[in-house]
């Protein structure tokens, strides 16, 4: 009776799914429009540069949302599983945890914000060796540091902390 109830559960969901990748992809394409729009507008040759970077955000949304009708179709077709919910719930939850970088950048600093982001951020995608987060995260601190702070001279924010 159980096995029956979750069954229909998991046909019901893979009947109504609809992958993540079509809402995040549509969105970032609507983005990169408007912004595309609004940059097409600038003065002399400063249009070029964010035209350029736009127009590859939106072929890169396009590509997310084609990727979303492919994980749609496959799950309708039950040629996949994408529907389970902790992997569904994943997208939103590194939107949510990016705005709470990006608001602790200036309250704490980059490089003490940064060396708390990246680490959570690759135990939510499942990097589970310890050993390969610290290294990670200070190789990729130190190269940024190296390549902005020391060779270009441009000073990451700074807060309470470094």
């Amino acid at each position: 009776m159980e096995e029956d109830k979750d069954m229909e559960e998991k046909r019901s969901a893979e009947r109504t799914f609809i992958s993540n990748d079509i809402w995040i992809g549509a969105f970032l394409a609507i983005v990169a429009t408007i912004f595309l729009l609004q940059a097409l507008k600038f003065p002399g040759e400063s249009v070029y540069f964010p035209s350029v970077m736009l127009i590859a955000l939106l072929l890169t949304s396009l590509g997310v949302f084609g990727l979303g009708i492919w994980k749609t179709v496959q799950v309708k077709q039950k040629k996949a599983e994408y529907t389970n919910p902790e992997l569904r719930m994943r997208p939103f939850i590194v939107f949510i945890s990016v705005i709470v970088y990006v608001f602790c950048i200036d309250k704490i600093g980059f490089f003490v914000t940064s060396a708390i982001y990246l680490p959570c951020e690759m135990l939510l995608f499942g990097q589970r060796n310890l050993k390969i987060i610290i290294i990670s995260t200070v190789g990729c601190l130190a190269c940024l540091y190296f390549i902005f702070v020391a060779q270009m001279q441009i000073h990451m924010p700074q807060a309470i902390f470094f």
